[in-house]
Formats: C-alpha cells, sequence, structure tokens
C-alpha cells in the first residue's frame, strides 16, 4: 500500500527543498526524512529553520537544520501522524502509512494574539537572514503606509531606492539603486523581465500600487538564472494571487492637486479551471495649476486607463499562470492654459505631449516531476508598445515589439541538499526610433545559456553561476555570479556577492528629461553594449536590547564600468553628447539601516546612505549631476492595539548635489555649481474598521521645491530653455485622501 501525503498548492518554480535517504525497508529503524517550510499570509515559502518534528503518540522526535531539513531515524509505529512546529507558525500534521522520504510540511505563518495584547506584530518591509542575496521584501501592508497610487510611489520610506522626476514638465519619475540611474536595476514581473525598452522611463509609473502583493529587492549582482541585466539590482514585483484575492477590492483617491484614481480588483474562484484576477485602474489630473509662476505646469494633465487579468492554475504537481495587460496613458504639459505669450518668438505656446501604449502577455507554466527533487519552468512573454511625444518644436517616437522565453531545470542533489539549476533563454527585441528627422532601427536576437549551483552547509551556503549570451548586434557577452552568505550566529548573517552584467542603451528614452530643453543632443560614434562588474559586502544582525527586538543592516557595493554610454551635460549647456566611455566610471555605496521595535505598537527606523558616484566626461573624471552624496531617513510607524488606527510619518534627508556646468551661459540663465540639501516629511492617517479603510495624509509636508525649475522660461524656443535640470521636489505640500474597501470571501478556497 502506498503512503499517503498530502499536497497543497505549490506556487510557479517552487520545489522543495528534500533530502533523499535511501529506502528503510530491511531495516530495524524506520527513516522519515524530508523539509519543513514556511507559508506567509500571501502564500510565499521558505524553509524554517530549527523546526521540531515528532511522531504524535511514540518517542520519537528531531529538530530541523537551518535550512528547514529533518532527518527521523528510530523504532516506528505505522500508521502514524507526524507533525511539524515552530514559534510564530502554526502546526502541520501529516497522515503516513509507511516510511518516507522526501516529505514536506507547511506551517503557515501567524500573529498571536492573547487578551488584545499584540504578540507579535510583522512590519512591513522585512531583512531576511536567510536569504543568500541582500533582500528585503516590500510586504502589502508597507505599500498601505502611503497612498501608493504606482510603484514608482512605493519606496518613499525605502532606503535602498530612490525616485525624483526627471525633469519640470513631463511628471516622468525614475528610479535610482546604489546610486546608479534605475536603467542598470532589473525590473521584473513575477520573475519575468518587465520595465525595459521603451518603457524604462515610465514603467513603474505605469504599474498601480494596488496590484502589488509584495516587491522583492535585491542589491547588487543579480543571479545567472534571473537574466543578464541586474547590474545594481533586481526589484521583482509580485501580483495579487487570485486564489487569495476578494471577490471585490476597490481604492478611490484624491489629492488638493487635481489627481483623482480609482482602482477595482474582482477576484473569482473556477474551480479546477483555477482563479481569475481583474484589475482595472483609471487615473485622471485635470488641473491646470502653476503655483511658482513660470507659466508652466507644475505637473501634467493626464488621463490612464490600465487594466490586467491573471489566471493562475494549482493542480497537482503542476502551476499555470497567464497575464494580460493593456494601458494607455497620456500626459500634457508645458505653458498653462492661462499663460498669455508676448509678441514675436518667443512668445508661441510651448507644449509637452506624451502618449504610452503597451499590450502585455506573460505566460508561466511549472511541473514538480515525479522525483519531487527536480522541477522544470517555462516563462516566456510578449510586448508591443508605442511611445510618441512632442516637446515644444521637437519630436520622438518609439515603437518596441519584443519576445522573451527560457526554461529553466531545477533539481537537489546530493544528501546535504545541493542545488542545481541549468536552462536556456532567448529575448527578441525590434526597436523603431524616429527623433526629429533622423531615424533609427535596430532587431536584437540574443539567446543565452545558463547554470548555477547552490552549495549548503551548515553555516554556509554559496551559489555559483554562469550565463553566455549571444546578442546578434553586439556579440558575446560571459556574466559570471557568485554569491556566498556565512551565518555566524543564527541571528548573524554575513554576504559577499560579485558578478559582471550587460545591457543595450537606449540613449534617446533613457534622458528623455532632456528632450525638455533646447540642448542639441550629438550621438558621436558608433554605441556599444554597456558592461560592469558589481561587488558587494554586507552584514545583517538582529538581536533583542532593553526589551526590545533590534535589526541592523550594513552594506557596500561598488560598481565599475568596462563599457557605458556616456549622456554629457557638461560640455556645453546647449549641448548634450552621447559617446562611449573612455576612462573609468564607478559607484560607491554605502547603507547603514537600523529598525527597532519600540513597543508593540511602535516600530522606528533609521537609515544614511553615502554615495560617491563618478564617470568621465571629456577626459576628466567627475561626479555624477544630480546624485546627492548623503541621504538619509527617519521613519515611524504607529497601529493600534485593536489595528483600528495607523499612524505613519516618514522624513527622507538629501544632501548637496553637483548640477551639470552651465558658466558658458549669459549670467542669468547660470545655475550654482551645486544645489542645496532638503528635507521632505510625509505623514499618513488610517482608520479601519471591518472591511473599510479610510486615509488622509500629506506628502513633501516641508514644501521643500525646487524654487528655479526652468532655466529661460520666457524663451521656451531660444537657445538657454532647460526644463531638464531637477534637482528636488518640483511640487509643494500636497494633502490626499481615500479608502480602500474589501469585500470579504464567504466561500473558503477550493
Amino acid at each position: 500500500m502506498k503512503h499517503l501525503i498530502h499536497f497543497r498548492a505549490l506556487p510557479l518554480l517552487a520545489v522543495p527543498w528534500l533530502i533523499g535517504t535511501g529506502n528503510a525497508a530491511g531495516q530495524n529503524v524506520s527513516v522519515l526524512s524530508g523539509t519543513v517550510q514556511g507559508r506567509d499570509a500571501f502564500g510565499k515559502r521558505e524553509p524554517v529553520p530549527f523546526a521540531f518534528v515528532a511522531a504524535m503518540g511514540q518517542a520519537a522526535s528531531t529538530s530541523a537544520d537551518q535550512l528547514g531539513h529533518f532527518k527521523l531515524e528510530a523504532p516506528l509505529s505505522f500508521p502514524l501522524r507526524l507533525v511539524a512546529s515552530a514559534v510564530g507558525y502554526a502546526n502541520d500534521t501529516l497522515f503516513l502509512e509507511q516510511p518516507s522520504t522526501g516529505i514536506t510540511l507547511t506551517l503557515p505563518e501567524v500573529i498571536e494574539l492573547r487578551a488584545t495584547e499584540v504578540i507579535e506584530r510583522q512590519a512591513g518591509t522585512r531583512m531576511d537572514l536567510r536569504a543568500t542575496q541582500g533582500n528585503e521584501r516590500i510586504t502589502a501592508k508597507e505599500l498601505k503606509r502611503a497612498a501608493c497610487c504606482d510603484v514608482s510611489e512605493s519606496f518613499e520610506s525605502n532606503a535602498t531606492v530612490d525616485v525624483s522626476y526627471s525633469d519640470a514638465v513631463s511628471g516622468a519619475k525614475r528610479i535610482s539603486m546604489l546610486g546608479l540611474d534605475g536603467r542598470y536595476v532589473q525590473m521584473g514581473m513575477e520573475n519575468i523581465p518587465f520595465v525595459r525598452g521603451l518603457s524604462s522611463a515610465y514603467g513603474f509609473t505605469l504599474v498601480p500600487g494596488p496590484w502589488i502583493r509584495e516587491i522583492n529587492v535585491s542589491k547588487g549582482i543579480g543571479t545567472a538564472v534571473n537574466g543578464p541585466n541586474a547590474m545594481t539590482g533586481q526589484i521583482d514585483l509580485c501580483l495579487q494571487d487570485p486564489y487569495e484575492a476578494p471577490p471585490l477590492f476597490t481604492n478611490l483617491y484624491a489629492n488638493n492637486q487635481g489627481r483623482t484614481e480609482l482602482n477595482v480588483n474582482t477576484g473569482q474562484h473556477w474551480g479546477k479551471a483555477g482563479a481569475n484576477l481583474l484589475m482595472v485602474q483609471g487615473s485622471m489630473n485635470q488641473r491646470d495649476m502653476d503655483d511658482n509662476g513660470d507659466g508652466f505646469r507644475d505637473q501634467p494633465l493626464t488621463r490612464r486607463f490600465n487594466i490586467m487579468d491573471r489566471w493562475l492554475q494549482q493542480k497537482g504537481r503542476r502551476t499555470t499562470q497567464l497575464i494580460a495587460r493593456y494601458v494607455t496613458d497620456a500626459r500634457d504639459g508645458g505653458h498653462t492654459d492661462a499663460h498669455r505669450p508676448g509678441e514675436g518668438p518667443a512668445g508661441r505656446h510651448y507644449t509637452v505631449h506624451v502618449a504610452n501604449e503597451m499590450a502585455d502577455v506573460l505566460a508561466k507554466n511549472g511541473w514538480i516531476l515525479r522525483d519531487s527533487t527536480k522541477s522544470i519552468g517555462i516563462l516566456a512573454s510578449f510586448r508591443n508598445h508605442t511611445l510618441s511625444s512632442n516637446y515644444g518644436d521637437r519630436t520622438y517616437e518609439g515603437a518596441q515589439l519584443s519576445g522573451y522565453g527560457s526554461v529553466v531545470y531545477q533539481q537537489l542533489i546530493g544528501a546535504r541538499g545541493d542545488q542545481m539549476k541549468v536552462g536556456a533563454a532567448f529575448q527578441y527585441d525590434a526597436y523603431h526610433e524616429r527623433f526629429i528627422d533622423s531615424t533609427f532601427a535596430r532587431t536584437e536576437r540574443m539567446p543565452g545559456l545558463f547554470a548555477e549551483y547552490t552549495r549548503s552547509r551548515e553555516k554556509l551556503t554559496i551559489v555559483a553561476g554562469l550565463r553566455a549570451d549571444h546578442n546578434s548586434v553586439f556579440g558575446t557577452a560571459v556574466s559570471p555570479r557568485l554569491h556566498a552568505k556565512y551565518a555566524i550566529s543564527p541571528l548573524t548573517a554575513l554576504r559577499l556577492s560579485a558578478g559582471h552584467a550587460f545591457r543595450t542603451a537606449l540613449p534617446f528614452v533613457e534622458n528623455a528629461g532632456v528632450l525638455a530643453s533646447s540642448r542639441n543632443i550629438v550621438v558621436e560614434g558608433p554605441l556599444g553594449m554597456e558592461r560592469s562588474w558589481n561587488f558587494g559586502i554586507s552584514l545583517l544582525h538582529k538581536w533583542k536590547w532593553l526589551g526590545r527586538k533590534w535589526e541592523l543592516g550594513i552594506d557596500a557595493y561598488r560598481s565599475e564600468f568596462t563599457q557605458q554610454v556616456v549622456a554629457d551635460l557638461d560640455r556645453s549647456p546647449r549641448t548634450m553628447a552621447i559617446y562611449m566611455l573612455h576612462g573609468p566610471s564607478f559607484a560607491n555605496s554605502v547603507l547603514a539601516d537600523v529598525q527597532v521595535e519600540l513597543s508593540s505598537t511602535l516600530r522606528a527606523k533609521a537609515s544614511y546612505r553615502w554615495y560617491d558616484v563618478r564617470a568621465t566626461y571629456d577626459g576628466v573624471l567627475r561626479e555624477r549631476p544630480f546624485t546627492p552624496r548623503h541621504r538619509g531617513l527617519v521613519d515611524l510607524a504607529y497601529e493600534s492595539r485593536n489595528e483600528r488606527w495607523r499612524f505613519d510619518i516618514f522624513t527622507n534627508l538629501f544632501g548637496t548635489s553637483r548640477l551639470p556646468r552651465t558658466a558658458a551661459n549669459p549670467k542669468e540663465y547660470r545655475l550654482p555649481e551645486r544645489a542645496p540639501a532638503y528635507a521632505t516629511l510625509n505623514a499618513q492617517v488610517t482608520w479601519a474598521l471591518g472591511a473599510l479603510e479610510v486615509y488622509i495624509g500629506g506628502e513633501n509636508l516641508t514644501s521643500a521645491t525646487q524654487h528655479r525649475q526652468i532655466l529661460a522660461p520666457e524663451d521656451p524656443f531660444g537657445p538657454y530653455f532647460d526644463a531638464s535640470m531637477i534637482w528636488g521636489p518640483t511640487q509643494g505640500a500636497m494633502v490626499y485622501g481615500g479608502f480602500r474597501h474589501t469585500l470579504k470571501r464567504k466561500d473558503p478556497k477550493p
């Protein structure tokens, strides 16, 4: 008779960390072995170290190791019930009719309440001791601490990712990480490359926050399996789970600057056919606002429609997922409607119009094989994106047609649970760009192979990987990757990483903010692939002091370019020169982050970041512009004992930064060599009662703004006009409010 093991729904590409120990037949001692894993509220599974495993009613028990592996060798009577338990998790019990290996016990994560006293309250951002890389998990709880209308607004309370405006007229936001622009970060959705190509300027702005379950941020070089482009890190968006989604979720938002937004998510269970989640967003801003009186809109008028459908089926050992999205986004900036032009050419209306239309399809299929230590995953995506824009008399149009596919095979090796992953990938990109009267077209085909081996021992885990990709335009690139983690103690981990990564550039769209100026754009010589090495070290320590829980994270990273496409704004204030790097270019980053649970209702976080980012411009090594050397964050979060009230407040501090040289301009159109330091303050109050949450808050409550945002605003068609020299906030204090309503599901999950 076969033994009976229950199976729970498994996430795509998840492989149980199992240890096979052979058949116990013919022995007096029975053998049970496998893994204990935890499952959080969002369905994510991770090994549970040092869990207790016992046979109920029998004198046989053991403890799992640091990776959740256990082995129970004892005289046992069958059938029996095997139970696993760990602090912070609910127990799991498994009925077995005979000895077995390859067992998986899954413990749901719980928050324990006793007489209305909170014993354990999960933080919205978690630093993981068990991960080999320096990872941060930004959960849905953290996303709710601010209005978070789109993903680009999700990092205000995060010390790793920085967000700023790219210019003063289009409303586009850019992110940076480890001191470098977001184009050097691999940004994905459900572990599939997502924000890339033409969407690099607006991609995260076009993903609504209520669609996201959590955001995984990995610092430093990425793994070989996840792709070749993670030069400074990886940001992966995890969507809301159709199985866990409520039948109806509504989020309505409005602010005093004229922006209104509505998000509606609806989830359905289809029995054996799986589950479906439809997510719709509509956003509009039609207020013609000019608080600084320069005649230009402080923010563009916007109209956006966004719809995504996610279908997920988990059946036995197979998981299938299909995602389809369509978005259209239009922005109109430039002169306000009330602006009255004067006489002559300088009196013409200056208009900015940017329109994005994008359709995406993503598909994932994963199988756990009969030997449950092995699995296969297939990932694919398709994109059709058109971008049209005009900045005064300048026009830029782009079209992107992309396809991506990869196959990953993984298995556990040996009795200690080492893991091997091998696979192949193919990326297809066809770009067609037109800038003023020049046309550029490029088609890239890039097949690649990769392999990765994970060796885990008692305290040391090493992940070594290698990629080889051949780009049809730029040639072959080989990318070695190495990650290591040493557990100094159960609550202290030291991590090291090193590796090579590469990417191909789209300099016009990646520097789209400069289009809002009169600068001549000059491309010098053929442009090649960008290549860099990244080296990192980090320490994470958790401890208890003065009756409080503390966490301290310190990391240091260095990115060093061997090839780079340089956008030089220093040669002349009336030119942007684009050319390949000739000389050194690097970015050094140090981050210290401390978090403390001051009480069961109050948490605090303080962070300090130091950057040294330099590149060679026309043979001179200069500090990279618009990058403050010093940044700080102070964050307080309060949640009442009955969880009805939440108060969140955080302050971001920015040091001085270098500005591109403008000494060649007439005196009235010059800027200082450095931008001043400034600070912003954000706060939010949330009241929750049952299915309803009402929130009110404010951003940049200190009203810290860059007063001179545009050079020569009175002559936007003249030689000195420049709206791209943005180093600080472009808008003053903003107050917002809204509500979230969740209709609970009555029927249990099938």
